[in-house]
């Protein structure tokens, strides 16, 4: 039977005992930066692909995911993971059992976004400064502040003019 977690404490724990380690995808991670997209890597499972994956530690890890508002959903009898967005996790425990992030909220509501790393399919720009964030800042429709890419912002600079 899977759970849904955000304590870190249960999740290194959990890690510990099924072989898993802190990662984030290497395309997307930077030393000393960005951590970028993060996983649960299984290093010395043979089925496990994670020739994309970068080890880092655990601190850098629980700051993403607390960034990120995500949660996890773990199985104690096996290596099964999987990150959900804590408003998709707490949807679903009050029995929303289809909630998602892409998913329209309250049946007419726009489509939630995940961050624009996710958007872009976890390409990130490097050497990005806050003035160039706050530019591609936007509010869906519940408020929730998100960013668009700056293939977007350049797809549709000539709107803007």
């Amino acid at each position: 039977m899977s759970k849904t977690t955000t304590d870190h404490d249960e999740i290194r724990a959990w890690a510990k005992k099924h072989g898993a380690v802190p990662a984030a995808v290497d395309r997307t991670h930077e030393d000393g930066g960005d951590v970028g997209i993060i996983r649960l890597m299984f290093p010395k499972a043979s089925q496990s692909e994670h020739g994309s994956l970068v080890e880092i530690g655990w601190d850098e890890f629980f700051e993403q995911f607390d960034e990120s508002e995500l949660a996890l959903i773990i199985d104690e009898k096996s290596n099964f993971n999987k990150f959900v967005g804590r408003d998709t996790a707490d949807r679903r425990a009050h029995g929303e059992n289809d909630a998602s992030r892409h998913k329209e909220r309250d049946g007419g509501g726009a489509p939630r976004k995940q961050d624009a790393r996710k958007e872009s399919g976890g390409a990130r720009e490097t050497g990005e400064d806050a003035a160039s964030l706050k530019s591609r800042e936007y509010r869906d429709a519940d408020g929730v502040i998100h960013h668009h890419t700056r293939a977007y912002m350049e797809e549709h600079a000539k709107d803007r003019r």
